[in-house]
């Protein structure tokens, strides 16, 4: 459609469609912009409608008005299907109920619970009293529209060399158990999504899935459906899985294209042995891998050539399940081969990685971002020790994550070494004092001139005269264009009134600035203590659909 041809009628029905009155405005006065926006805009509505925009209606009326659109865009076949064989009567399934515009054609992700849960608030919506058949059949025929229609097939066609993004989609959790803190529950396996068996209508489009993602253990039936139906999927995360460990085992072998694999369980002190055979035997496959340490031992790596391996994250979660001799043998193995890993976390007590300077001798020629966190405080001189390690093989960083040392001159080890580095950022402290807000101005003279973003991840009570002389030392060594990823608690108009200045000398980004003056502002939120338990499940639900977006 050429953009001549965008009535104010048709501009309506695309953003009005999205509830978003603002973007309606924009889209009557200017139809090129239109055009470009559609086409960003519905390339996931969904994710868009739970955004907190102002001046729009809630996430649930907006998720309500997008599946009533996309209903109306279903085939007359379809639409006849749904009256004439099921008995489904609604206004959307009307043969002359069809959009100006076919909204499908520029969808680019569908996440199949999502879609689940936003076609039950529209039927809720129209007080329709459905039962599951009614719900499920019309969330199948929706689901097979989007994939016929859009996008997604055409994307596809992907290099199994690069890891891409999965565009489609099925986050199974547990929201009950969510609300208890995600602790790992062997008496409550239900999931929020519907068996895969019990969806006969759109087999072959969940054939196609790329990404699931189980939040807790769910029903061993769940997982065996699923691996009657699906062998290509890019991505797999499991958060929990000790009672599933065979079924899901299974599932991992029988995925023919798989790049990644994330993998924890709740019950800490649990090992997953048939899931940890069916990850080495993937190893040489895999771009990324992230598992909890222990609960998958690190002598899967033995003998492996993990050269497809792009990033490895290793987290030690309960330290009883990996000993030093296991450290040591994975950090000196020569028999493991890591040749492109561009990004490494590894997060443990630092006493497990005195042999960390011989395993990042091995990457060092590829490695560019290196996260490491430490689990419990420790004694100064083995965390000096350490970053004189990682020093050594720090020249061509682009990104740093360290846990907050003690002493800042700790840091100053490692940062004269870090030539290329863009990002540094500072973990919470582990429960260990340190001195950064009273020596706060000294970091400022060891960036190097590369830096971009300088991140703190916990609030800082810094003074004015501080924070003055931290940005002229960072102004004198050359620094221009910074990003300051942290707040200050008790910030002031003083405060203000020194950082826009080096905003204006050029020290701080002002693209940067503008953004963060007001989430710094606006930053003091308070958690409602007094929420019902529905509007924190509500809550729950749409923090869940930014997370798995």
């Amino acid at each position: 459609m050429i953009i001549q041809q965008f009535s104010p009628e048709l501009l309506t029905e695309i953003f009005g469609n999205l509830y978003i009155n603002d973007l309606l405005v924009c889209a009557l006065v200017n139809r090129k912009w239109s055009a470009n926006a559609m086409r960003i805009l519905w390339k996931c509505p969904i994710q868009l409608a739970t955004f907190p925009l102002k001046n729009t209606k809630s996430p649930q009326e907006k998720l309500c008005s997008i599946i009533s659109t996309i209903v109306k865009c279903l085939s007359i076949e379809v639409k006849n299907k749904l009256r004439n064989v099921y008995g489904i009567i609604i206004d959307e399934t009307k043969n002359e109920s069809v959009p100006m515009f076919d909204y499908c054609l520029f969808m680019e992700k569908l996440n199949f619970v999502i879609m689940f849960k936003a076609t039950l608030f529209w039927l809720n919506s129209l007080g329709c009293v459905t039962g599951l058949i009614y719900h499920h059949i019309i969330f199948q025929e929706i689901c097979n529209l989007v994939i016929i229609k859009s996008n997604i097939l055409n994307n596809q066609q992907r290099d199994t060399n690069k890891m891409t993004e999965a565009k489609i989609v099925l986050s199974a959790y547990n929201p009950k158990q969510m609300l208890e803190g995600e602790i790992c529950n062997r008496n409550y396996k239900e999931s929020d999504f519907p068996l895969p068996s019990h969806l006969p209508l759109m087999t072959q489009t969940l054939s196609r899935l790329e990404r699931v993602t189980l939040n807790t253990c769910i029903q061993p039936r769940f997982i065996y459906d699923l691996n009657n139906i699906c062998r290509n999927v890019l991505d797999i995360s499991i958060h929990c899985g000790c009672n599933d460990d065979q079924h899901l085992a299974d599932f991992i072998n029988n995925q023919e294209k798989l790049q990644k694999i994330v993998l924890f369980s709740f019950k800490s002190d649990i090992r997953l042995e048939k899931i940890s055979k069916a990850i080495k035997n993937k190893l040489e496959q895999l771009l990324s891998l992230n598992i909890s340490a222990g609960q998958v031992p690190l002598e899967i790596f033995n003998n492996k050539q993990c050269n497809q391996l792009i990033e490895l994250h290793l987290v030690d979660c309960d330290q009883s399940l990996t000993k030093l001799s296991d450290w040591n043998h994975f950090l000196c193995c020569n028999d493991t081969s890591f040749k492109n890993l561009k990004k490494l976390e590894l997060q443990c007590n630092i006493k497990n990685l005195e042999k960390i300077g011989t395993f990042l001798q091995k990457v060092s020629s590829s490695l560019r971002k290196l996260i490491l966190i430490r689990n419990n405080p420790e004694d100064q001189i083995l965390i000096d020790k350490f970053y004189k390690n990682v020093a050594k093989y720090s020249s061509n960083l682009i990104q740093l994550d360290l846990t907050i040392p003690e002493f800042i001159e700790s840091l100053i080890i490692i940062l004269p070494s870090c030539k290329k580095l863009e990002y540094l950022n500072l973990r919470d402290p582990c429960n260990q004092p340190n001195d950064l807000n009273e020596r706060f101005p000294l970091i400022g003279k060891y960036f190097p001139l590369s830096l971009k973003k300088f991140g703190v991840e916990f609030d800082l009570n810094v003074s004015k005269e501080k924070i003055e002389e931290f940005l002229n030392n960072c102004f004198n060594i050359g620094i221009r264009k910074l990003s300051l990823g942290f707040y200050f608690m008790d910030f002031t108009l003083d405060h203000e009134i020194i950082m826009r200045r080096h905003v204006q000398l050029g020290t701080l980004s002002s693209e940067f600035y503008e953004y963060w003056i007001k989430e710094q502002k606006e930053g003091n939120m308070i958690y409602d203590e007094n929420l019902t338990v529905q509007d924190k499940e509500k809550d729950y639900w749409f923090d869940f659909i930014r997370e798995c977006m």
